[in-house]
């Protein structure tokens, strides 16, 4: 543990300069017979990178590295964008798909949970512009699922916001289709590709600031899992404090809620849910610390109640 905490102090150092995300948890209650019972802080996310607004961003994740895994080394994103005319510019090579408010798990943020529906990155070309406040994105993305067989997708989607009285509204769309390889009955391949019915994703958001006091965050999401007799929706809102309050020493802390539906065993959308509470503590413009309390509507391989859970969170930015 301590070899791992000098690992990550000298890289923090190293990489000051370009180093944008840094970040630790360690778990204070955890459920019974969880692998990190016993506590001890982990290395949850460590990253650098270099970007411009609206000109290239190389995004990396060096978490693997630093734990000792392979690859060592995750592209985040890395993309090119160039100005065409006064009402759009192209993006082309890594890039987050535009679809849903979060569009980045940052833990710097508030309400960091892997639960959330997040969209990827993945190689695109993307088509960005803003005429009258109206702002559009969209993108053609084509890829190797790289699975037993080969798998090819094709995700063509776009995303529009507006804000209006106060609102950021947002709405997206995201066609997927996909192509697999046919097999025969010994597993060989046919040289043949079927090509089945793409899916519709689509998404609605909008996030709210009442009287300069409470931001609301709000998300619907259907993503289509292609089984008729289940629902695909589900939903986060997240309220917290703007102003925050002054604790000594430990400076600004902005408290939140966090209300998170997945889907059940079954496959049902809004079937299971997560209820988060945390406070987001700034002690300087460049580091934070995080408590968050996870409430899991969800059971156990056993059918029993999943324990709460309480993490404590500490990192900086650049």
């Amino acid at each position: 543990m301590k070899k791992i905490l000098v690992i990550l102090l000298g890289l923090c150092l190293a990489t000051s300069m370009f180093a944008h995300e840094v970040f630790m948890s360690a778990p204070i209650i955890v459920p019974d017979g969880q692998a990190d019972e016993d506590g001890g802080w982990a290395a949850d996310y460590i990253g650098f990178g270099w970007s411009a607004a609206n000109d290239y961003c190389a995004d990396f994740n060096i978490t693997p590295a630093v734990l000792g895994l392979t690859p060592a080394i995750g592209i985040n994103r890395a993309w090119k964008q160039i100005k065409v005319c006064d009402y759009f510019d192209i993006r082309f090579g890594k890039d987050q798909y535009a679809f849903g408010r979060l569009a980045s798990g940052k833990p710097s943020k508030n309400l960091q949970y892997a639960g959330l529906t997040v969209a990827g990155a993945e190689m695109m070309v993307k088509l960005l512009g803003d005429v009258s406040g109206l702002g559009w994105a969209f993108y053609y993305a084509n890829y190797d699922a790289k699975v037993v067989w080969d798998v090819y997708a094709a995700d063509m989607g776009g995303r529009f916001t507006y804000t209006v009285a106060g609102a950021n509204l947002g709405a997206a769309f995201m066609m997927d289709n996909t192509s697999a390889e046919i097999v025969d009955s010994l597993g060989n391949s046919t040289g043949e590709w079927d090509d089945p019915e793409g899916v519709m994703n689509w998404e609605f958001d909008f996030d709210y600031t009442i009287a300069e006091k409470i931001n609301l965050a709000f998300q619907l999401t259907n993503d289509d899992d292609e089984v008729e007799d289940t629902g695909d929706m589900n939903l986060y809102a997240l309220l917290h404090y703007v102003p925050g309050f002054e604790i000594p020493i430990c400076g600004k802390a902005i408290p939140y809620f966090g209300y998170i539906t997945k889907d059940d065993v079954d496959a049902e959308g809004m079937g299971e849910n997560n209820m988060i509470i945390g406070l987001n503590i700034k002690p300087k413009d460049s580091a934070f610390m995080k408590i968050e309390y996870n409430m899991d509507s969800a059971k156990d391989a056993l059918g029993e109640d999943i324990d709460a859970t309480l993490d404590l969170q500490v990192g900086f930015t650049f």
